[in-house]
């Protein structure tokens, strides 16, 4: 295989420690509409032990670019994603999501009449099933319809499904590496940096990746916690550079979890009380990682 050549697509998927969802990652990518000949895959591997067999199953159906190295969080593996890369666009998606075979082609139909601008993708839930992911999901909903209102310019989409152009990727500096293994903001604070410099932002709910959500109670505590902690340094990092004051605005925390009685109301009586439940443990743990972030900070302060 081939990894010098050029290609119109390079779809960064970051793996950490999860073979078997990296697999159905990969799979998926094997089934898109959207001609293969194009696209490159450049898998990001800061695993413990790297997944080379399960890459290796797909090199006769993909072509992959498999950079192994240490985990440097999510920001910095997107960034060493970037880098690697061949594609004059890249496409972001996480191990933990599978594409729809669409998903490729609905994301660059709009991409490519926009190339300029930074294109966001919508997200399914593939436990319906489980409280824990179908809490999960509500909550991405809430948040992504908080951003994103109908009636307005989208402001925010999710890390694990976007596009943009390479060269606009690196020239806005890539993601906050100060972020570190993180895992929370530093989505938020390179859209905020995009759109700073001139960047649009573009929603195509059709191009649509299916997410494994948190399905256990200690993995749903740890995401929101360390989303909790990502916040605190996003709001830092914008504090630093005079974009915002550390103020909690109660008119937008109203507004977010108006946001929720949607998906909420498609849910069954039983599971809409235990996604409820989930929801007060979700805010109480996301507010323990702001505390924990902050109390660690005032302790050890962050580098410049």
């Amino acid at each position: 295989m081939n990894v010098s050549r050029s290609f119109e697509v390079s779809v960064i998927v970051m793996t950490f420690n999860r073979p078997l969802t990296l697999r159905n990652c990969l799979e998926s990518l094997c089934h898109q509409t959207f001609p293969l000949d194009r696209v490159e895959i450049v898998v990001v591997d800061g695993s413990k032990e790297p997944a080379r067999d399960e890459v290796s199953a797909f090199l006769d159906s993909l072509h992959i670019n498999h950079v192994i190295g240490k985990n440097l969080g999510i920001a910095g593996n997107r960034n060493r994603g970037a880098t690697h890369a061949h594609g004059r666009y890249l496409a972001f998606i996480d191990d933990d999501c599978v594409a729809r075979p669409d998903w490729l082609e609905k994301l660059f139909e709009v991409v490519l009449t926009d190339p300029s601008s930074l294109v966001g993708g919508g997200v399914e839930n593939v436990f319906p099933e489980n409280a824990y992911a179908v809490a999960g999901q509500a909550i991405t909903e809430a948040v992504m319809n908080f951003f994103n209102p109908p009636d307005g310019n989208p402001t925010f989409f999710p890390g694990l499904n976007f596009a943009i152009e390479r060269e606009g990727f690196l020239k806005t500096g890539g993601c906050d590496c100060r972020f570190q293994l993180l895992g929370g903001g530093e989505d938020r604070d390179f859209i905020d940096r995009w759109v700073a410099q001139g960047g649009r932002l573009v929603s195509c709910p059709d191009a649509v990746v299916r997410h494994e959500h948190r399905t256990s109670f200690q993995s749903f505590i740890r995401q929101y916690f360390g989303y909790g902690r990502g916040a605190w340094v996003y709001q830092r990092l914008k504090r630093q550079v005079g974009r915002t004051k550390a103020v909690v605005n109660s008119k937008s925390y109203r507004q977010l979890f108006g946001e929720l009685a949607v998906p909420l109301r498609r849910l069954k009586p039983i599971m809409r009380c235990k996604t409820l439940a989930l929801i007060v443990v979700w805010q109480i743990t996301y507010h323990a990682g702001i505390l924990w972030q902050a109390a660690s900070e005032a302790i050890y302060p962050p580098r410049p």
